[in-house]
């Protein structure tokens, strides 16, 4: 059975998020591939579906 004891690493930072300065550049990346696919999603929208007639 396990208990809760506290362990000698718990609250420290694991040796991986030191050695990861690159993560920062990385997240901006996500944030323009997110902005880029709501553009591309948008103009499919106002090409092929905004003329259709909807609620009649």
């Amino acid at each position: 059975m396990e208990t809760n004891d506290k362990e000698e690493y718990e609250g420290q930072v694991p040796e991986v998020v030191k050695n990861e300065p690159d993560d920062k550049p990385a997240g901006k990346g996500i944030m323009w591939a997110i902005a880029i696919a709501v553009v591309i999603l948008a103009i499919i929208y106002f090409v092929f579906f905004k003329n259709d007639v909807g609620f009649d």
